[in-house]
């Protein structure tokens, strides 16, 4: 007689794969009993709270709901972090050395954007639509220091902005991603890197039929550090000169240190 053995990744995996449908189910019956002037979209997340650990390398949240809608619909999704100054600085070549000439302070860049869509969002809303919905990159209300009066000076340093966060892995653009099946169902996945940081996340879920929103729905997901890593984070914010003071000693002592055991070898 044989004996069927089976991973505990498996069984999880099993496990959130019977619960999602399990909660799609509960929430399509929701939309059948609920009154015609609800809301025409309801979503969830596979998980609300993701842990920050010394051995995090990224993670993977599943996005799913239901829609009352037609096959031709479309869902758009929103999902930013929380706000966070960057600087970005522009390089000039002086006497065959390469320094930074000018730098733009951004006072209120999303630390984390994703954008979602099943097709591009300009063949689902128009300019003035997405720009009222805050739907794409171009339409975030970024914020600068010291104000910038030119618009293409904007532009420029925007456009630097914007690939340097690409670069990184954390402003994405992600077309097709979203699967709506016979305009009443749908799901996606959310990739979060390993370089996020600890906050508050926002999701915002947009259905949108023949080049109009009917409708939005938004949900939070929590960041937090936990570990040791968590220490030394809270201790470096809430007492940073100490901390700097710490990080000096130590690396003179580990210098000292080294030394000793060199001269002694």
């Amino acid at each position: 007689m044989s004996t069927l053995t089976l991973s505990s990744q498996t069984v999880a995996l099993f496990k959130l794969k019977i619960g999602v449908r399990l909660c799609l189910a509960v929430i399509l019956l929701g939309f059948v009993s609920a009154p015609l002037s609800a809301s025409t979209i309801i979503a969830d997340l596979s998980r609300k709270d993701v842990a920050i650990t010394t051995d995090f390398h990224g993670t993977e949240l599943l996005l799913f709901g239901a829609v009352k809608g037609e096959e031709e619909d479309d869902i758009v999704v929103v999902f930013s972090g929380p706000q966070t100054k960057i600087a970005s600085r522009k390089k000039e070549k002086v006497n065959g050395i390469w320094v930074n000439t000018e730098t733009v302070l951004w006072q209120n860049a999303p630390s984390f954007y994703q954008l979602l869509s099943t097709r591009p969002k300009d063949d689902i809303l128009s300019p003035a639509l997405q720009a009222e919905y805050r739907i794409g990159q171009d339409y975030i209300p970024l914020q600068t220091k010291v104000p910038i009066i030119s618009q293409s000076d904007y532009a420029e340093w925007f456009e630097s902005l914007n690939r340097n966060m690409s670069e990184l892995g954390l402003w994405k653009t992600r077309v097709g991603d979203v699967e709506l099946i016979r305009g009443a169902l749908f799901r996606a996945p959310v990739l979060m890197p390993a370089n996020i940081i600890p906050g508050r996340y926002e999701v915002r879920v947009l259905h949108i039929s023949k080049g109009t929103v009917r409708s939005e729905y938004s949900t939070t997901v929590r960041v937090t550090k936990q570990g040791i890593g968590a220490l030394i984070f809270d201790i470096a914010h809430r007492y940073s000169v100490f901390y700097g003071l710490f990080a000096v000693a130590f690396a003179v002592f580990a210098g000292w240190l080294a030394a000793m055991a060199f001269r002694r070898s």
